[in-house]
């Protein structure tokens, strides 16, 4: 081959190099784009479905527990009481109601008196539950609820309840609606009646008026969840993909530096790094005090992870405990903190057996059948009794019992206590109460803020109380930081209390000083 046919080849060839590479990379920058919008539709409207049919679950509960207990007269001060507690157990519910003859007689939102007739069912749903949309009470104008009820009762939740999931300046539309009477129960955004017209049964996705839209049936076929997106933001998707994609430049160029990227970020991935901080036992464990209200003794601890890099810098548990979790890495940190407090806290324990230190589970470790045994082998091996020890476990961790029932038994029967963490943020229902032994139920602090405040959530925090009382658990305030709200839940009969009022978390030779000086009715504080 002569000269001119090398460089005519070499030409083409780096032609080819560019423009195939190139043109390839906006094909998959267009399906990618497209496939991420519509998988993005997907998953809104399957988490509309699955917060109705939540919402449903929950209702069916409370209005279980209700008929449970039939012995109070209807509409009797107990009666709204108990169906006041229900609803604010349940995150889904904003009210409870009796009902009678397809008509409200008494509600905890107010307005007693004269019965408000709801008229004929809108339909049917599942557990059994009737429902009426766009339902305003009398003392309540200009809001409406949506009504499920049967057996007597009934509960009121909010309309855009199940498609409340975007902040408000984001362009997705939402909308669940009835397959029946093709009635839509809540919206947002833009929403065509054609689309809806549209649906058939079965799961859809379409383009249609600027706008890419997926339509997804409930398990039970009686609802669907409609999510739509501006074709415009999926455009700008593609672009920024395009952006991405779109240099080539030389290809084995590329591809050595993918090579050597791809090792980089795997190496300095957070992931990677947690890893080997495991490996390097770069895990300690700090300490807040738990308080007993009423006569300020230290009664134990709350054992937290802590994690400080090779650099010297600590890593937020907020970042390093979920990381674990997904990355199946939170049993190692789990039973690293166990053997760390019995390290550290033997000898308190040993010389106080009224102290109790607390350790968080995960629901991986609550899930863990060798859980239990390697708790019992750590308490003894340090000659500690299992009432020194308490474990926490969040709502998240009992939401399959078969797999947290053996080992939750096996926890209680070796002597050591239980306690519910974080009660009323997740996914709470009274069955999870009523399904396991328990000792103590844990008031998140997002509920204790809201104490001395007009805040409509301070009043969740007192039905809480009640809910515990009636149940014969103990209580523990996280987060207080006032004296305000001490005193405040003191006075409501909550027994034990943790927060920045009371110390920071510390180290465990700092809590032996603070438990000295709390015994001796010094303010602690002082030693932090």
């Amino acid at each position: 081959m002569n000269k001119t046919g090398m460089v005519l080849l070499a030409s083409t060839v780096g032609v080819l190099a560019l423009i195939v590479p190139f043109s390839l990379s906006l094909y998959l920058a267009q399906t990618q784009g497209r496939d991420d919008a519509l998988t993005a539709l997907h998953d809104l409207a399957e988490d509309v479905l699955h917060r109705a049919d939540n919402a449903r679950l929950q209702i069916s509960d409370a209005i279980d527990a209700l008929n449970n207990n039939p012995a109070e007269p209807p509409c009797s001060p107990e009666q709204l009481t108990r169906m006041g507690m229900l609803s604010a157990a349940f995150s889904h519910v904003a009210g409870m109601a009796r009902l009678e003859q397809d008509a409200l007689v008494c509600t905890t939102l107010g307005g007693q008196g004269v019965p408000l007739n709801l008229g004929a069912p809108h339909g049917n749903r599942q557990y059994g539950l009737q429902f009426w949309s766009a339902i305003e009470l009398p003392n309540l104008p200009g809001q409406t609820f949506s009504v499920l009820g049967r057996d007597g009762y009934a509960a009121l939740v909010y309309p855009d309840l199940a498609i409340d999931l975007l902040n408000r300046e984001s362009p997705v539309s939402l909308a669940f609606f009835s397959t029946g009477q093709r009635l839509i129960l809540g919206r947002r955004g833009t929403i065509q009646d054609e689309w809806i017209d549209r649906y058939q049964g079965q799961p859809i996705q379409f383009e249609d008026a600027g706008y890419f839209v997926v339509i997804q049936p409930s398990d039970t076929g009686d609802s669907a969840a409609l999510a739509a997106m501006p074709s415009t933001l999926v455009q700008a998707q593609v672009q920024r993909f395009a952006y991405i994609l779109g240099p080539v430049g030389l290809i084995l160029g590329i591809l050595l530096t993918g090579v050597v990227v791809f090792v980089a970020r795997r190496r300095l991935s957070l992931s990677g790094e947690l890893e080997a901080a495991i490996d390097r036992d770069e895990f300690f464990v700090e300490y807040q005090p738990i308080i007993d209200l009423q006569d300020g003794r230290c009664v134990g601890a709350e054992a937290l992870a802590r994690w400080r890099n090779e650099d010297g810098a600590l890593v937020s548990p907020n970042v390093f405990i979920p990381l674990a979790e997904a990355n199946g890495m939170i049993q190692r940190i789990t039973t690293r903190a166990m053997e760390i407090v019995v390290r550290d806290a033997a000898e308190l324990l040993r010389a106080d057996p009224q102290l109790h230190i607390a350790i968080n589970l995960s629901p991986d470790d609550l899930h863990s059948e060798g859980m239990d045994t390697r708790m019992k082998e750590l308490a003894a091996s340090a000659g500690m009794g299992p009432a020194s020890l308490m474990f926490e476990i969040t709502e998240r961790g009992l939401m399959s019992p078969d797999k947290a029932r053996g080992v939750l038994l096996a926890v209680r029967a070796g002597g050591f206590r239980v306690a519910i963490d974080d009660f009323g943020t997740g996914h709470s229902s009274l069955s999870y109460l009523a399904t396991y032994e328990l000792d103590f139920l844990k008031i998140d602090k997002m509920f204790v803020d809201t104490l001395g405040t007009d805040a409509p959530t301070s009043l969740v925090t007192f039905h809480i109380i009640e809910l515990a009382r009636s149940l014969g658990l103990q209580l523990i305030a996280e987060g207080v930081e006032t004296e305000a709200q001490r005193d405040i839940l003191r006075e409501r009969g909550v027994q034990y209390a943790q927060g920045w009022l009371f110390g920071r978390p510390m180290s465990i030779q700092k809590l032996g000083t603070f438990i000295a000086r709390a015994s001796q009715g010094l303010r602690p504080t002082a030693v932090i």
